[in-house]
């Protein structure tokens, strides 16, 4: 009689070809990938908090913009040292924590440079907004704020409006936080007090009288000028948390600002998500000295 064949010995092996032709060299890929948008993610959670404890939002003229250039450069070059840290540790491939630790060394100031300006670059490429890496200031319209519709002047969404809210509240979130948890909230965008705040300014009464005179009115109409009372507000989708939290900072004066999702749906597209990865991937695969050699 033949020798007795367990069939899963065949099967077995057939596994361990197709895990060592197809599975193990694309390991260090993931693992670099994982990595370098880890570190990129957490680089700017960090912008964000620098940005609101400077007292940046993402409405805050001019310095939202170079804070978040800075914020999208400094994450960069975290992806880029975790991508490097990752590269040495595989080749070495330490048995204990102290082994790891062993290849972090200092960054050398040309590879920060490169990362800071190609993920920089790759960012706006892709689509990114620098404005949105800062926090969301509860009194504007927030990080996040990718859809909007027109207001009911100040009275609360009717029906129809609120199922429109509804549905950009579902695939975006919250302008402010991105949060798509509870009910939605329709945002006035600028809020009502600020509203009546800038129609009884004086400055408003004597250019909103002037305009009931003809001549002035017809000018002004032919340049595309409005009356400043006339002031058009528009609904944001909102949780109710933020409302709760901005109704409390519209009523003392005061700005509030608030993280949001760091990886979030705003502004024109996610492609620079990934920002992260491209800058890690610049420096080349994981490749294991061992198998190269045996090629």
């Amino acid at each position: 009689m033949g020798r007795y064949k367990n069939p899963f010995d065949e099967v077995l092996a057939k596994a361990e070809v197709y895990y060592k032709d197809f599975i193990q060299p694309i390991v260090p890929f993931l693992v670099q990938s994982s990595a370098s948008m880890g570190a990129y993610t957490v680089g700017l959670a960090l912008s964000q908090g620098i940005g609101s404890a400077l007292r940046i939002s993402c409405a805050s003229p001019v310095v939202n913009t170079l804070g978040g250039v800075a914020g999208v450069g400094f994450a960069s070059a975290v992806a880029g040292q975790a991508s490097l840290i990752c590269a040495a540790a595989y080749r070495k491939k330490p048995k204990h924590l102290q082994g790891f630790l062993d290849n972090m060394t200092s960054p050398e100031a040309k590879d920060v440079g490169l990362d800071m300006l190609l993920g920089i670059v790759a960012f706006k490429v892709v689509g990114g907004s620098f404005r949105t890496i800062m926090p969301s200031d509860l009194t504007k319209v927030g990080a996040i704020a990718r859809e909007s519709i027109p207001a009911a002047g100040m009275q609360y969404a009717g029906e129809e409006k609120r199922k429109e809210l509804i549905r950009m509240f579902r695939r975006d979130g919250c302008h402010h936080c991105g949060t798509t948890k509870g009910p939605v909230i329709g945002d006035h965008m600028p809020p009502n007090k600020h509203v009546v705040q800038k129609t009884e300014a004086l400055a408003v009464r004597v250019v909103d009288q002037m305009y009931r005179n003809t001549s002035f009115r017809n000018a002004m109409q032919t340049l595309g000028i409005r009356p400043l009372s006339d002031i058009k507000q528009r609904y944001y989708p909102q949780c109710v948390r933020c409302s709760q939290k901005q109704a409390a900072a519209v009523r003392n004066d005061r700005s509030h600002r608030v993280f949001h999702r760091v990886l979030h749906g705003g502004g024109k597209g996610t492609g620079w998500h990934y920002v992260g990865v491209w800058v890690g991937a610049s420096h080349g695969p994981l490749i294991d000295q061992k198998q190269k050699s045996r090629k």
